[in-house]
C-alpha cells in the first residue's frame, strides 16, 4: 500500500497530523504491505502544516473534507476498472496481500467506482472544533474531558497512544442519535449456499455526548450510560437448528467508561423454564454457532487490546453503495460484490492483552473521513489469517429517509472464516435513523413484555 509520507503532513481525511520524522522507515502492515512512498500530487489528500497562523480549529476542520481538492489517484485504477486475475498487479499498492491474493487467484473480481464524499453532520464538526482541544487520556487509557464530536482529530504518529486515540475516534464516530434495524444473520458455505440463520430486530439509542446536547438523556448521564441496545429474534430459520432462539431478547447497557462492565439481560421464551437471565457479557465468546465472536458482532472493550497506529494510506475498500441491498459472494461467499473505491484509511493494529483470547491480532482499516470500519483482518495466535470482516454502507442520499442522516448507513457485514470455508453474512433489510424511542423502551419491564 502507498504510505502518506511527505515530511510533516496533515492528513485531511480525518485531521491526522501524520509526520514521518524518521523518514523512509517502513510501516508495520499486514503481511508484506510495505511499498514505495506515495508520490503526492496537488490533488492528493495531504496538506503541509506547521504554519504558525493555522489554528487547531483550522487543522481539525480539514479532516472532515478530504476530497475537496480531488480524490485519491492510483495509476491504472479508475472508475469502471475491473480488477481480476489478468490485471491484479494494478492493486498491489492499495490492497493487503490477504485481499490481493484472492484477486490474483481468480477468487474475487473487484469493480471500481468513483470515491464517495461523505462529510459528517455540521453539528458534529462544530462539537469537534469546540471540544477536542480539551480531550486527553488518563493513566488507564480512558477519556478525560470528552464532551462531544471526534475526540482526537489530530493524531501524532510519534505519540505512543496514537493507536488508542484512533480507536476512541472510531468508538465515538458520528453514527446518529438512534437507529432501528431489521437484520438477517445467516451462515453460508463456500459456494454461497444457505445453511442456517435467523432474522432479528435491533435498536440502539445514545444517551450521552450528543452533538446537540438537547438530545442527551439526563437519567442516563447520571448513570454513566453511553448507549442502550435492544435485540429480539423474530424468525429462526429453522428455529431449533442453533439452539432455542424463538423469543430470544437481549438488553445491554454500554457505559461511557470503557472499563465498566456491560450490563446484559437475556430472555428466551421457547423450550426454557428460565425466562429471565442476567448474563455477564463476554466479548470473547462465540456468537451462537457462527464463525465470529460477540465482540465482532456487537462490540467489545477497548482496554482489552493494545492499540497501535500503523499508517495512514490510500486503500481500495468496499465503496458506499448507491442502493439498499449489498451483495456478498466470491469463492468464500463473503466478499463484497458491489463496487469498491479508493479512500484514505487509518490502519490500526489491535493485540489482545489476554493470552487466552481466541485471536492473536486484528488489523482495522478505518475510513479517515468518517472513522467507520471498512474491513478487519483477524489472525489466530500463530499469526495465520483466520477471518476477514467486511462492512457495507449505503450512501445516505441513496437510502430511503437517509438524506438528512449524514452518516454511513450500515446495510451489511460479512465474516469469512478460512479455517472452515464458511461465511457469516448479516444483511440489513430496513434501517431508520434518529427516530426517537423513549428511555422506557430499554428497560427490563419492556424486555419481559417483548419476550412473551
Amino acid at each position: 500500500m502507498r504510505k502518506l509520507r511527505v515530511g510533516w503532513l496533515f492528513c485531511l481525511a480525518s485531521g491526522v497530523l501524520w509526520g514521518a520524522c524518521g523518514g523512509g522507515q517502513n510501516a508495520l502492515l499486514p503481511s508484506s504491505m510495505q511499498s514505495s512512498p506515495l508520490q503526492a500530487s496537488s490533488s492528493t489528500l495531504i496538506r503541509p502544516v506547521g504554519k504558525q497562523e493555522e489554528s487547531f480549529a483550522d487543522q481539525a476542520l480539514h479532516g472532515f473534507f478530504p476530497y475537496r481538492d480531488g480524490s485519491p489517484r492510483v495509476s491504472g485504477i479508475v472508475a469502471g476498472t475491473a480488477l481480476a486475475r489478468g490485471n491484479w498487479q494494478l492493486a498491489q499498492e492499495v490492497l493487503p496481500p490477504e485481499i490481493l491474493n484472492p484477486v490474483r487467484d481468480g477468487e474475487l473480481t473487484i469493480l471500481v467506482q468513483d470515491t464517495s464524499d461523505l462529510p459528517v453532520n455540521p453539528e458534529y464538526i462544530t462539537a469537534t472544533v469546540e471540544h477536542a482541544g480539551e480531550v486527553s487520556l488518563d493513566e488507564t487509557g480512558n477519556l478525560v474531558h470528552y464532551r462531544a464530536g471526534l475526540p482526537f482529530p489530530l493524531l501524532d504518529p510519534e505519540d505512543p497512544h496514537a493507536g488508542l486515540k484512533a480507536a476512541w475516534n472510531a468508538r465515538y464516530a458520528d453514527s446518529g442519535d438512534a437507529v432501528q434495524r431489521l437484520e438477517t444473520l445467516q451462515l453460508r458455505n463456500e459456494m454461497g449456499g444457505y445453511e442456517y440463520g435467523f432474522s432479528y430486530f435491533y435498536a440502539r439509542v445514545y444517551g450521552m455526548h450528543r452533538a446537540k446536547p438537547e438530545n442527551d438523556i439526563p437519567g442516563w448521564i447520571g448513570e454513566g450510560v453511553w448507549y442502550k441496545e435492544f435485540m429480539q429474534v423474530l424468525h429462526p430459520v429453522p428455529s431449533i437448528s442453533i439452539h432455542p432462539q424463538l423469543g430470544l431478547v437481549h438488553l445491554r447497557y454500554w457505559y461511557d467508561e470503557d472499563t465498566h462492565p456491560v450490563l446484559q439481560w437475556y430472555i428466551t421464551g421457547f423450550l426454557s423454564l428460565n425466562k429471565n437471565l442476567t448474563l455477564v457479557y463476554n466479548p470473547e465468546a462465540s456468537a451462537w454457532r457462527y464463525p465470529l465472536l460477540y465482540e465482532d458482532l456487537v462490540g467489545g472493550y477497548l482496554y482489552g487490546y493494545q492499540w497501535r497506529l500503523l499508517s495512514a494510506q490510500v486503500a481500495l475498500v468496499p465503496g458506499f453503495i448507491q442502493g439498499t441491498t449489498p451483495l456478498f459472494g466470491g469463492q468464500h461467499a463473503g466478499y463484497p460484490q458491489d463496487p469498491w473505491e479508493l479512500r484514505t484509511v487509518y490502519v490500526v493494529e489491535a493485540i489482545p492483552r489476554r493470552a487466552e483470547h481466541p485471536y492473536g491480532r486484528k488489523v482495522f482499516f478505518f475510513d479517515q473521513q468518517t472513522f467507520a470500519p471498512l474491513y478487519v483482518l483477524i489472525y489466530d495466535r500463530e499469526g495465520k489469517l483466520w477471518r476477514t470482516n467486511f462492512f457495507s454502507y449505503a450512501q445516505p442520499n441513496a437510502y430511503p429517509g437517509g438524506a438528512e442522516v449524514r452518516v454511513p448507513i450500515l446495510i451489511g457485514r460479512s465474516w469469512i472464516d478460512f479455517t472452515i470455508d464458511r461465511a457469516a453474512v448479516d444483511l440489513v433489510t430496513d434501517a431508520v435513523y434518529n427516530k426517537p424511542l423513549p428511555p422506557e423502551y430499554f428497560t427490563r419491564a419492556n424486555m419481559l413484555a417483548k419476550g412473551k
